[in-house]
Protein backbone atom coordinates (compact mmCIF):
# COMPACT_ATOMS: atom_id res chain seq x y z
CA UNK A 1 0.00 0.00 0.00
CA UNK A 2 1.40 3.34 -1.04
CA UNK A 3 2.25 5.91 1.76
CA UNK A 4 3.10 8.70 -0.48
CA UNK A 5 1.04 11.87 0.86
CA UNK A 6 2.81 14.31 -1.36
CA UNK A 7 -0.15 14.57 -3.62
CA UNK A 8 -2.42 17.89 -3.51
CA UNK A 9 -3.84 18.71 -0.38
CA UNK A 10 -6.87 20.69 0.56
CA UNK A 11 -8.12 22.38 3.02
CA UNK A 12 -11.75 21.83 4.96
CA UNK A 13 -13.84 24.85 5.32
CA UNK A 14 -17.36 25.04 6.54
CA UNK A 15 -19.68 26.78 4.81
CA UNK A 16 -20.17 29.22 8.12
CA UNK A 17 -17.04 30.04 9.59
CA UNK A 18 -17.09 28.73 13.40
CA UNK A 19 -15.19 30.16 15.96
CA UNK A 20 -12.17 28.62 16.68
CA UNK A 21 -13.68 26.98 19.03
CA UNK A 22 -16.10 25.41 17.60
CA UNK A 23 -13.77 24.46 14.67
CA UNK A 24 -11.49 22.67 17.55
CA UNK A 25 -14.10 20.92 18.83
CA UNK A 26 -15.30 19.67 15.49
CA UNK A 27 -11.85 19.10 13.30
CA UNK A 28 -10.03 18.21 16.20
CA UNK A 29 -7.58 21.62 15.03
CA UNK A 30 -7.90 24.78 14.55
CA UNK A 31 -5.63 27.56 12.88
CA UNK A 32 -5.24 31.21 14.79
CA UNK A 33 -3.04 33.61 12.53
CA UNK A 34 -0.29 36.04 13.92
CA UNK A 35 -0.12 35.15 17.49
CA UNK A 36 3.74 35.72 18.33
CA UNK A 37 5.20 38.61 17.67
CA UNK A 38 7.98 38.86 14.96
CA UNK A 39 10.23 40.67 17.57
CA UNK A 40 9.84 37.36 20.08
CA UNK A 41 10.39 35.07 17.66
CA UNK A 42 13.50 37.22 16.08
CA UNK A 43 15.74 36.95 19.55
CA UNK A 44 14.96 33.30 20.02
CA UNK A 45 16.19 32.31 15.96
CA UNK A 46 19.30 35.16 16.97
CA UNK A 47 19.93 32.90 20.39
CA UNK A 48 19.24 29.62 18.40
CA UNK A 49 21.95 30.51 15.76
CA UNK A 50 24.46 31.68 18.05
CA UNK A 51 24.08 29.06 20.96
CA UNK A 52 22.52 25.98 19.80
CA UNK A 53 23.81 25.65 15.87
CA UNK A 54 27.34 25.41 16.96
CA UNK A 55 26.84 23.42 19.60
CA UNK A 56 28.96 19.90 20.24
CA UNK A 57 26.93 19.18 22.77
CA UNK A 58 24.81 15.86 22.28
CA UNK A 59 20.74 17.15 22.38
CA UNK A 60 17.95 14.96 22.78
CA UNK A 61 16.41 14.32 19.66
CA UNK A 62 12.47 13.46 18.96
CA UNK A 63 13.27 12.74 15.76
CA UNK A 64 15.64 9.91 16.70
CA UNK A 65 14.97 8.64 19.99
CA UNK A 66 18.64 9.38 20.84
CA UNK A 67 21.26 11.72 22.47
CA UNK A 68 22.91 13.05 19.57
CA UNK A 69 24.99 15.65 18.19
CA UNK A 70 23.85 18.30 15.62
CA UNK A 71 24.14 16.82 12.26
CA UNK A 72 24.40 19.86 9.34
CA UNK A 73 22.93 19.20 5.89
CA UNK A 74 24.66 20.92 3.35
CA UNK A 75 22.85 24.09 3.28
CA UNK A 76 23.81 24.93 7.25
CA UNK A 77 20.36 23.50 8.60
CA UNK A 78 20.20 21.39 11.44
CA UNK A 79 18.51 18.06 10.34
CA UNK A 80 17.59 16.96 13.76
CA UNK A 81 14.43 17.66 15.98
CA UNK A 82 15.19 19.39 19.39
CA UNK A 83 13.32 18.40 22.28
CA UNK A 84 12.08 20.39 25.61
CA UNK A 85 14.24 23.20 24.76
CA UNK A 86 12.22 25.14 26.93
CA UNK A 87 14.29 24.04 29.98
CA UNK A 88 17.90 23.87 28.38
CA UNK A 89 20.48 23.84 31.98
CA UNK A 90 23.45 24.10 29.74
CA UNK A 91 21.52 27.30 27.69
CA UNK A 92 19.55 29.02 30.06
CA UNK A 93 19.25 32.51 28.31
CA UNK A 94 18.16 30.29 24.58
CA UNK A 95 15.61 28.75 26.81
CA UNK A 96 14.34 31.41 28.51
CA UNK A 97 13.67 33.21 25.02
CA UNK A 98 11.74 29.98 23.77
CA UNK A 99 9.21 30.40 27.53
CA UNK A 100 8.85 33.88 26.97
CA UNK A 101 6.99 32.47 23.73
CA UNK A 102 5.60 29.38 24.99
CA UNK A 103 3.88 31.55 28.18
CA UNK A 104 3.08 34.39 26.68
CA UNK A 105 0.15 36.17 26.95
CA UNK A 106 -0.97 35.90 23.71
CA UNK A 107 -0.18 32.49 23.28
CA UNK A 108 -1.87 31.35 26.12
CA UNK A 109 -4.89 33.99 25.41
CA UNK A 110 -5.16 31.72 22.51
CA UNK A 111 -5.19 28.83 24.03
CA UNK A 112 -8.32 29.67 26.58
CA UNK A 113 -10.53 30.88 23.23
CA UNK A 114 -9.54 27.63 21.81
CA UNK A 115 -9.72 25.02 25.05
CA UNK A 116 -12.44 26.98 26.64
CA UNK A 117 -9.60 26.30 29.49
CA UNK A 118 -7.97 29.18 31.92
CA UNK A 119 -4.85 27.89 32.99
CA UNK A 120 -2.47 25.55 31.58
CA UNK A 121 1.16 24.23 32.10
CA UNK A 122 3.90 23.31 29.84
CA UNK A 123 4.64 20.17 29.36
CA UNK A 124 6.44 19.25 26.42
CA UNK A 125 8.30 21.25 23.62
CA UNK A 126 10.23 20.92 20.30
CA UNK A 127 12.60 22.76 18.07
CA UNK A 128 12.58 21.97 14.10
CA UNK A 129 15.28 23.97 11.90
CA UNK A 130 14.14 21.37 8.93
CA UNK A 131 11.46 19.31 8.05
CA UNK A 132 11.99 15.48 9.99
CA UNK A 133 9.50 13.98 8.25
CA UNK A 134 7.31 12.93 11.42
CA UNK A 135 5.36 10.04 10.58
CA UNK A 136 1.73 10.39 11.65
CA UNK A 137 0.45 9.46 15.04
CA UNK A 138 -1.67 10.55 17.58
CA UNK A 139 -0.21 12.45 20.79
CA UNK A 140 -1.80 10.80 23.47
CA UNK A 141 0.61 7.27 22.89
CA UNK A 142 2.53 9.17 24.27
CA UNK A 143 1.95 12.26 26.84
CA UNK A 144 -1.90 13.29 27.05
CA UNK A 145 -3.79 14.31 29.81
CA UNK A 146 -5.54 11.67 32.56
CA UNK A 147 -8.38 11.49 31.89
CA UNK A 148 -7.30 11.19 28.37
CA UNK A 149 -7.72 13.69 25.30
CA UNK A 150 -7.72 17.07 27.38
CA UNK A 151 -3.72 17.48 26.37
CA UNK A 152 -3.51 20.61 23.46
CA UNK A 153 -0.71 21.03 21.16
CA UNK A 154 0.67 24.11 19.30
CA UNK A 155 2.84 23.86 15.74
CA UNK A 156 4.48 27.37 15.83
CA UNK A 157 6.03 29.23 12.55
CA UNK A 158 9.06 30.96 13.09
CA UNK A 159 9.34 31.94 9.67
CA UNK A 160 6.74 31.75 6.81
CA UNK A 161 6.54 28.08 5.85
CA UNK A 162 8.11 27.37 1.86
CA UNK A 163 5.82 24.62 0.63
CA UNK A 164 8.71 22.43 -0.55
CA UNK A 165 10.64 22.83 2.75
CA UNK A 166 7.53 19.41 3.30
CA UNK A 167 4.56 21.12 5.80
CA UNK A 168 2.86 19.93 9.15
CA UNK A 169 -0.44 18.33 8.06
CA UNK A 170 -3.54 16.92 10.35
CA UNK A 171 -6.36 14.66 9.44
CA UNK A 172 -9.81 16.53 10.44
CA UNK A 173 -12.02 14.68 12.63
CA UNK A 174 -9.57 11.56 13.60
CA UNK A 175 -10.27 12.87 17.07
CA UNK A 176 -12.86 10.48 17.31
CA UNK A 177 -10.84 7.17 16.40
CA UNK A 178 -8.43 5.56 18.38
CA UNK A 179 -6.72 3.32 15.91
CA UNK A 180 -6.78 -0.24 18.30
CA UNK A 181 -3.79 1.86 20.18
CA UNK A 182 -4.17 -0.72 23.44
CA UNK A 183 -5.28 -3.67 21.47
CA UNK A 184 -3.51 -6.62 23.60
CA UNK A 185 -0.14 -7.70 22.52
CA UNK A 186 0.00 -4.33 19.64
CA UNK A 187 3.41 -2.71 19.45
CA UNK A 188 4.05 0.68 18.93
CA UNK A 189 5.43 -0.25 15.32
CA UNK A 190 2.35 -1.85 14.72
CA UNK A 191 0.41 0.87 15.79
CA UNK A 192 1.88 3.51 14.07
CA UNK A 193 1.46 0.97 10.77
CA UNK A 194 -1.82 1.25 11.46
CA UNK A 195 -2.41 5.19 11.49
CA UNK A 196 0.15 4.90 8.46
CA UNK A 197 -2.49 2.70 6.17
CA UNK A 198 -5.47 5.31 7.16
CA UNK A 199 -3.88 8.34 6.53
CA UNK A 200 -2.46 6.42 2.87
CA UNK A 201 -6.17 5.88 2.05
CA UNK A 202 -7.78 9.46 2.37
CA UNK A 203 -4.88 11.67 1.22
CA UNK A 204 -7.21 13.75 0.20
CA UNK A 205 -8.55 14.34 3.16
CA UNK A 206 -5.26 15.58 4.89
CA UNK A 207 -5.35 19.62 5.85
CA UNK A 208 -1.78 21.25 5.58
CA UNK A 209 -2.57 24.63 5.78
CA UNK A 210 0.34 27.25 4.86
CA UNK A 211 1.79 29.22 7.46
CA UNK A 212 3.60 32.02 8.06
CA UNK A 213 6.05 33.73 11.13
CA UNK A 214 3.86 33.87 14.37
CA UNK A 215 0.79 31.46 13.05
CA UNK A 216 -0.34 28.45 15.42
CA UNK A 217 -2.00 25.87 14.56
CA UNK A 218 -3.39 23.99 17.91
CA UNK A 219 -4.47 20.03 17.77
CA UNK A 220 -5.89 17.78 20.35
CA UNK A 221 -3.96 14.94 21.57
CA UNK A 222 -6.02 12.47 19.81
CA UNK A 223 -5.83 14.29 16.40
CA UNK A 224 -3.41 12.02 13.88
CA UNK A 225 -0.83 14.36 12.74
CA UNK A 226 2.58 14.52 10.88
CA UNK A 227 4.95 16.17 7.94
CA UNK A 228 4.53 16.13 4.55
CA UNK A 229 7.96 14.91 2.67
CA UNK A 230 10.44 17.64 2.03
CA UNK A 231 10.57 18.71 -1.38
CA UNK A 232 13.86 20.36 -1.51
CA UNK A 233 15.92 20.86 1.67
CA UNK A 234 17.76 24.04 0.83
CA UNK A 235 14.11 25.55 2.50
CA UNK A 236 14.21 25.26 5.91
CA UNK A 237 11.20 24.88 8.11
CA UNK A 238 12.10 26.80 11.49
CA UNK A 239 9.06 26.01 14.04
CA UNK A 240 8.03 25.14 17.42
CA UNK A 241 5.56 22.65 19.11
CA UNK A 242 4.63 23.16 22.52
CA UNK A 243 1.94 20.72 24.71
CA UNK A 244 -0.23 22.24 27.36
CA UNK A 245 -2.03 20.45 30.03
CA UNK A 246 -4.86 22.40 31.31
CA UNK A 247 -4.75 22.98 35.20
CA UNK A 248 -6.93 20.55 37.36
CA UNK A 249 -5.54 17.42 35.14
CA UNK A 250 -3.09 14.68 35.44
CA UNK A 251 -0.29 14.23 33.58
CA UNK A 252 0.80 10.78 31.79
CA UNK A 253 -0.47 8.97 28.56
CA UNK A 254 -2.81 6.59 27.39
CA UNK A 255 -0.96 3.94 29.03
CA UNK A 256 -0.24 5.55 32.55
CA UNK A 257 -0.18 8.61 34.71
CA UNK A 258 2.65 10.55 36.26
CA UNK A 259 2.47 11.80 40.03
CA UNK A 260 4.34 14.21 42.20
CA UNK A 261 5.85 16.19 39.15
CA UNK A 262 8.34 18.78 40.26
CA UNK A 263 6.68 21.82 38.04
CA UNK A 264 8.76 25.44 37.73
CA UNK A 265 7.49 28.61 36.58
CA UNK A 266 7.57 31.07 34.28
CA UNK A 267 5.21 34.22 34.59
CA UNK A 268 2.96 32.50 36.14
CA UNK A 269 2.57 29.32 33.62
CA UNK A 270 3.88 25.87 35.41
CA UNK A 271 5.73 24.41 33.55
CA UNK A 272 7.32 20.46 33.29
CA UNK A 273 10.52 19.19 31.79
CA UNK A 274 9.64 15.33 30.13
CA UNK A 275 13.02 14.63 28.90
CA UNK A 276 16.57 15.07 30.89
CA UNK A 277 20.04 16.54 29.98
CA UNK A 278 22.56 14.19 28.80
CA UNK A 279 23.68 11.91 31.07
CA UNK A 280 24.83 8.27 30.60
CA UNK A 281 22.22 7.42 33.17
CA UNK A 282 19.21 9.40 31.13
CA UNK A 283 20.35 7.37 27.95
CA UNK A 284 20.15 4.00 29.48
CA UNK A 285 17.18 5.03 30.97
CA UNK A 286 15.39 6.03 27.69
CA UNK A 287 16.80 3.09 25.72
CA UNK A 288 14.70 0.96 28.15
CA UNK A 289 12.06 3.05 27.77
CA UNK A 290 11.86 2.79 24.27
CA UNK A 291 12.03 -1.06 23.94
CA UNK A 292 9.25 -0.82 26.19
CA UNK A 293 7.42 0.63 23.41
CA UNK A 294 7.48 -1.98 21.14
CA UNK A 295 6.93 -5.18 23.48
CA UNK A 296 3.78 -4.27 25.74
CA UNK A 297 4.67 -7.01 27.85
CA UNK A 298 8.10 -5.47 29.29
CA UNK A 299 5.22 -2.06 28.97
CA UNK A 300 2.99 -3.02 31.68
CA UNK A 301 5.31 -4.62 33.41
CA UNK A 302 7.55 -1.14 33.89
CA UNK A 303 4.05 0.48 34.33
CA UNK A 304 3.13 -1.84 37.08
CA UNK A 305 6.54 -1.54 39.09
CA UNK A 306 6.41 2.81 38.56
CA UNK A 307 2.78 2.22 40.40
CA UNK A 308 4.38 0.04 43.11
CA UNK A 309 7.44 2.57 43.77
CA UNK A 310 5.36 5.28 43.64
CA UNK A 311 2.48 4.50 46.51
CA UNK A 312 5.31 3.83 48.74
Amino acid sequence: MSTDTSATVRVLHPRAKPTDAEHYARYGYVVVRGVVPRPQIKELRALYALRIVPSKYPFFRQSSNAYEPNKMNGHGYVRQSFLDIHDYARYPEFSRAARNIFCSPGLIGALRRVSGFETFALMQTMLFDLNTETPAHQDWYYLDSVPGGELIAAWIALEDIDERAGRFYVMPGSQERDFGAKTPGRTHSEWLGVIRDHVSDRRNEISAPALNAGDVLFWNSRTVHGSLPTRDDAFSRKSLTAHYLPNGFAFGNLFSEKSNLPYKDHDGVRFYRNQPDYSYWNRLKFAVKTRAYEYPAIRETLRKVRKVVGSR
